[in-house]
């Protein structure tokens, strides 16, 4: 393999360099995404079920609290290698590496074996209409055998965006990619499995991805590069890990629960109402791919400047990063609403008689949810700023507050009343809860700014 430059974030222009780290990082989140979507389109075009689009759609806030926790919780080793990169601690990154891997070889395993048996007990809990149950079981049970396959890839990646590499990830996931698209059409088609069928297509590409990153990171003669004999936890490295890590995975969980809990107030709609929601949520999730992909872009810029001791260049930073964001977040969700109709045709079977009543459920959602999706995005990098400098306890809980506790409030009193009670009651939720949240990581990233001037301004440091 041929070596890769490193790039170092610690000295040269900033903007140009922050959208182009995350060009690579949308398209691969994109890629990532395209799995999920693969999956619908295949069981909602070629399955020959009116209901299996729906079952699938009804496990995707279950399957995203699994995942999401392992993403979050990968956020402390982003974190940590990205603050040793800077500092150019070559030893306490193979540490980081090393121990970052094993968190997901483990983390994954126990993950999995819970969700493999939980699930129909979780999925029971989210009303999951009854005829939906067994197939929509039969996946998650599927996709659960993935999840340390995931737990790696996710985890793996990590460590190449920590040190400046958002292009491998990004390669990785294009190869495999195809490979989930070519056995959904064979699993389904020709072999007429249905659910289980895209299932199996996706985990499938999952183990390969993990390979692939492993692979990769073995035959890297680099500071970063992986081997089995070093496998295993370092105490203090780990300590920092868990110390980010764990809000992080925390929050992910709550924030995908609160998710959990509207798709309950989903489930208890038509089923046309459901796979609506399913499209529409899918188109709105590579909004948000957009949206996280700069949070994670100001994890690596503002991680490495901070180990560094560069406090200046950690600002410019989250203020490049927000222009950003909120520029991509408003052209990309207004494009989504203009062509809503068309994108949620691309999921459907035209010749099925509900599929007007679908497309218009889809369309509700995608015209309340992406025309504030930039606040999202404003979240999301807040949320990223905080955690490079370290304070993702403080992350955790403002983001709990706000996208968490308030929209799960809003479901369980506001939703509920008559004059709420609809598509439209339950999706406003959303802009409302990130407004909030905005405002409260906007005030800690604030006061934890001033803070690291105050403390650095009488040294030789660069502030």
């Amino acid at each position: 393999m041929q070596k890769i430059k490193n790039p170092d974030f610690t000295t040269g222009p900033l903007f140009v360099r922050i959208f182009m780290f995350a060009v690579p990082l949308i398209l691969t989140g994109i890629l990532q995404l395209l799995y999920n979507a693969a999956d619908n389109i295949v069981v909602g075009k070629f399955s020959g079920d009116p209901n299996a689009l729906a079952s699938v759609g009804c496990t995707s806030s279950l399957n995203n609290l699994i995942v999401t926790f392992l993403i979050s919780f990968s956020v402390g080793s982003s974190v940590v290698i990205a603050q040793n990169f800077g500092a150019k601690k070559d030893e306490a990154v193979s540490k980081a590496v090393h121990t970052s891997i094993s968190i997901a070889l483990i983390g994954g395993i126990i993950i999995s074996v819970l969700g493999f048996f939980l699930c129909e007990k979780a999925l029971i809990m989210m009303g999951t209409n009854s005829d939906l149950l067994p197939k929509a079981k039969l996946y998650t049970q599927i996709i659960c055998i993935g999840i340390p396959a995931s737990a790696v890839y996710n985890f793996g990646a990590t460590v190449f965006r920590a040190i400046g590499d958002s292009k491998t990830p990004l390669i990785i996931l294009a190869c495999t990619g195809i490979v989930n698209v070519v056995f959904n059409l064979i699993f389904v088609i020709v072999f007429n499995l249905s659910v289980a069928g895209v299932a199996i297509a996706t985990i499938i590409s999952q183990y390969l991805s993990a390979f692939a990153v492993i692979f990769l990171l073995y035959r890297s003669s680099e500071c970063y590069c992986f081997r089995f004999s070093k496998l295993g936890f370092d105490r203090a490295i780990l300590e920092k890990m868990l110390i980010i890590g764990i809000p992080a995975g925390i929050q992910g969980i709550l924030f995908s629960l609160s998710n959990v809990i509207i798709q309950s107030g989903v489930n208890t709609f038509p089923i046309e109402v459901i796979s609506g929601n399913t499209i529409g949520a899918t188109v709105e999730g590579f909004t948000y791919i957009a949206m996280n992909s700069f949070s994670h872009a100001t994890i690596t810029f503002a991680g490495q400047n901070f180990g560094a001791f560069k406090f200046k260049r950690v600002k410019k930073v989250l203020f490049y990063a927000l222009i950003q964001v909120t520029a991509v977040g408003l052209f990309v969700g207004n494009m989504e609403i203009i062509f809503a109709r068309q994108l949620s045709a691309l999921f459907l079977d035209t010749t099925q008689e509900n599929i007007p009543l679908v497309i218009d459920a889809a369309v509700v959602r995608i015209k309340i949810i992406l025309g504030t999706y930039f606040l999202c995005g404003i979240m999301e990098v807040l949320a990223g700023y905080l955690r490079a400098l370290g304070k993702s306890f403080i992350t955790m809980i403002c983001s709990l507050t706000g996208a968490c506790l308030l929209r799960i409030v809003w479901v369980k009193f506001i939703f509920v009343l008559p004059e709420f009670n609809s598509q439209t009651g339950l999706y406003v939720s959303y802009p409302i809860t990130w407004l909030f949240t905005c405002l409260l990581l906007a005030a800690f990233a604030i006061a934890t700014s001033i803070k690291f001037f105050r403390r650095y301004s009488g040294s030789n440091t660069e502030v």
